[in-house]
Formats: structure tokens, sequence, C-alpha cells
């Protein structure tokens, strides 16, 4: 009986070696992209988690020393009255799989009359696009607490796009930017906006997620992009290994 005795060799095309290169570092870069953001998600939780443990702020005693990024995810108290005359509509929500809109509100507070946003929580948008949902108004002087938090990033921001207006006073935004807003209304606002407590009154509905807390479904799809990578690369070895006598 003869033995047959094989030899592999590993001789891969061009064209298929520069196409599983592209998407083998693709797959990587992806991977890496989501492990940042794990981390971002993270340490935004962290800070949350930590200044949650600090003594709440009065809006009203703050001074310029206060650094911005400091403040962020701190309890704030302030009392004033809502500025009902303007209503921004944040477009684009969902809650429990319903379309709705963020419903921010200036409020004014304090001897100079300093004015500051507040996200009042989500609201059902009619099927009607054209129709405003019904908005509930007070001119009382209430004292509201919340956290103090930056710009959402959620939403699409267009250069050239103004704030919709839906009525006098009402606008449809797609993206909340304080710039623009302060351009479109003339009001002069805090660099930070308030998110209100669901135990706070004239709010809606308000179902907040904890900041970072989904750390673990970025780190999920880390995973996933770098198992592409790897498969890739056993499926490139393997069709690319030839085998003879």
């Amino acid at each position: 009986m003869s033995s047959r005795q094989y030899i592999y060799s590993f001789r891969p095309g061009l064209i298929t070696s520069l196409l599983a290169v592209v998407f083998f570092v693709l797959f990587i870069r992806l991977g890496i992209w989501q492990l940042d953001r794990a981390e971002y998600k993270a340490t935004k939780h962290q800070t949350f988690m930590e200044n949650q443990q600090l003594e709440a702020i009065d809006m009203e005693n703050l001074d310029n020393e206060n650094s911005i990024d400091d403040l962020v995810w701190r309890n704030v108290s302030i009392t004033g009255q809502f500025k009902n005359e303007i209503q921004i509509l944040l477009d684009n929500q969902v809650h429990k799989s319903q379309a709705g809109y963020y419903i921010y509100t200036p409020f004014v507070y304090g001897d100079e009359e300093k004015v500051i946003l507040v996200n009042r929580g989500w609201l059902l948008s009619p099927l009607d696009r054209s129709t405003i949902p019904e908005l509930n108004f007070s001119s009382e002087i209430i004292t509201l607490k919340g956290q103090l938090k930056k710009e959402p990033l959620t939403g699409i921001y267009f250069n050239e796009l103004p704030l919709e207006t839906m009525q006098q006073g009402v606008y449809r935004s797609y993206k909340i930017n304080i710039k623009e807003i302060e351009s479109s209304t003339g009001l002069k606002l805090f660099p930070l906006i308030i998110r209100l407590d669901p135990e706070s009154p004239l709010g809606y509905t308000r179902d907040w997620r904890l900041p970072g807390s989904d750390e673990a479904k970025h780190l999920g799809y880390a995973y996933q992009w770098f198992a592409f990578a790897t498969v890739l690369l056993v499926i490139y070895i393997l069709l690319n290994l030839k085998k003879k006598r």
C-alpha cells in the first residue's frame, strides 16, 4: 500500500486579498469605535452617579466661577415661572413605540430674570402633523427640581434649516441647539438644560433613562464586529489554502 502525502500552499488572489484587508480593517475599527462609545457611556454614568450624591444646586446662587462641565448632572432646585408664550417641540421622539415630542419651555428665575430651557417630558404627537399637541400652561411662581444637562445629542441638525414655526411662539425642531433657539426667539439662555424630575409639576411623560445605561449594548456591538473580523480572517485563509499531492 502506498500512502499519499499532501502539502499545503497559501496562494491568495490580489482582488480577494484587497477586499479582505479592507473589510478586516473596517470591522476592527468599528469594534474599537464601539469600545470607545462604551467607555464614554461608562464615564457618563459614573459622573451621573457621583453628582447625584452632591447637594442640590440653587440656581439663583450660581456665579460665574462655576464650570459648566462641573454642573452637568447635578441636581438643581429653581424657583420662577414658565415663559408660556414660547414652546419648543423636539420632533421624532419615540416612547413605547409611539411617535411624539419632547416639550422644552423657557423658565424665568432670579431677580435678574435669567432664563433656562426645561425639558418637561414626552408628549404624543397628533396624527395630523400640522396640529399642535395639547400643552399645559401655568403663570404661577413655582419651584421645580431636576438635573442639569447638556443639549441632547439626538436629532438631526441642518445649519440652513431654522426652527419651524407651527404658530406664534410654538416651534418645531429636529435638534435642540441653544444658539439657534436664542437666535429665533431673542432669548438669552443658560448654556445648560434642566431635565424635569418626574415628581415636579407641570410636566409630561418623564420615563427618563439613566445616562450611560446602555454601556453593555456598545460592548456587545464591539464583540460582534471583532467576531466578524475573526470569521473573515478564517474564511480568507481557508479559501486560499491549496492542497496538492
